[in-house]
């Protein structure tokens, strides 16, 4: 049954990354430069190797910040994707050892079956 389980929550994660629209990689950042009348925002990520710097206009910030959100889950939900498949795999890998150790086994002493 855990199987099953596993099998129905990596669908259940793959829809849940398909049904995401927005994302941006990053983070946002508030600066407060002196003398400025208000504060500003930017968005540093990491592109090739450097460090990229955008600002963003106010009426973009809360935009942003879904898309961040989405890229945030995104990474959660392949996080957990790849945990059940590893643990899928391994359990695949222990039934197949203990399927040929007891076939093995059963012939160990060289002896033909019975018939």
């Amino acid at each position: 049954m855990y199987p099953m389980i596993n099998q129905l929550r990596r669908q259940e994660i793959l829809q849940e990354m398909n049904s995401i629209t927005r994302m941006e990689r990053g983070k946002l950042c508030v600066q407060h430069p002196r003398g400025a009348l208000a504060p500003f925002h930017k968005l540093q990520s990491w592109c090739q190797g450097k460090n990229q710097t955008r600002y963003v206009p106010a009426q973009e910030v809360s935009a942003i910040q879904e898309a961040l959100a989405g890229h945030e889950r995104f990474q959660r939900l392949a996080e957990e994707f790849v945990d059940l498949t590893v643990a899928a795999t391994r359990r695949e890998r222990e039934a197949d050892r203990k399927k040929n150790s007891k076939s093995s086994k059963a012939n160990a002493t060289g002896k033909p079956k019975p018939s």
